[in-house]
């Protein structure tokens, strides 16, 4: 199992809770270097990526982001690595996680992509389908979006699956790709990690217990989604969405816990 974290290399105080949280845990890591709006771009020339930068409506440090993601990607790709699991910069690692980030051992041939963060949203899940872990844990698949994209594990198989996939469309943050559409789209199983053994900082921190990270995605990425509320007929869209979602959620959906 290879652990990229990606992280910019002016992050300093990131780095330092990385190194300390994957040093306690006993979890070797390598940070991938962040790439910026300015490489971003060079990135996508650079490798001919079909994505047309004039039309998309994400700002260009969400760009950044799923740039370095989809960057990963191609890393593991070309380097033809097995197993990755990727972390952004402000993830907490629950207990056994040295187990499971060290070892692919645990992980069977077609369970390509798992998602082992929570958000604390309630998720939908296929409780029909689910299987049984080592250290009391399950992997379940999602039936419905569980967004976030702080530490995921795939196969080879399922990143050559998710580039594929992300470039074959208009580029959108990265975790409303891997863990909305392309779930929704039913391309394969899409699996939670439950209790889940990852929690990002910003998720915590809301409720009174992190270290409050200052993040520039999250910020680009609430003024986007503030200018786009202004939008009368996004608005009415976002409403009928959320009123749909939530009579789905209301009888079945679950918080994902960290442990």
């Amino acid at each position: 199992m290879k652990n990229f974290v990606i992280s910019l290399q002016s992050a300093t105080k990131r780095r330092e809770h990385i190194t300390n949280e994957f040093g306690k845990h006993n979890v070797i890591f390598e940070f991938f270097d962040a790439l910026t709006p300015e490489t971003a771009k060079i990135y996508i020339q650079k490798y001919n990526l079909p994505f047309q930068l004039e039309s998309m409506h994400l700002t260009s440090v969400e760009i950044a982001c799923m740039m370095s993601h989809i960057a990963v990607w191609k890393k593991a790709i070309d380097e033809n690595i097995p197993y990755i699991t990727v972390f952004e910069d402000d993830i907490y690692l629950g207990v056994d996680s040295e187990y499971f980030l060290s070892s692919s051992e645990w992980i069977k041939p077609d369970w390509n992509i798992i998602k082992i963060e929570t958000v604390y949203n309630k998720v939908l899940l296929n409780k029909k389908r689910y299987h049984n872990l080592p250290k009391e844990r399950q992997l379940i698949p999602l039936k419905d979006k569980h967004l976030g994209a702080g530490a995921y594990t795939l196969t080879l198989q399922g990143i050559k699956d998710l580039f594929d996939y992300s470039l074959q469309r208009e580029m959108l943050p990265i975790d409303e790709t891997i863990f909305r559409d392309y779930i929704l789209d039913n391309n394969e199983p899409v699996y939670q990690m439950v209790p889940a053994l990852c929690v990002q900082d910003i998720i915590i921190s809301k409720r009174g217990k992190g270290l409050l990270l200052p993040s520039s995605l999250e910020e680009s990425r609430s003024k986007r989604m503030g200018y786009a509320k202004k939008k009368g007929l996004a608005k009415i869209r976002r409403e009928v969405s959320r009123l749909v979602e939530q009579a789905k959620h209301s009888l079945h959906a679950e918080e994902i816990p960290f442990k």
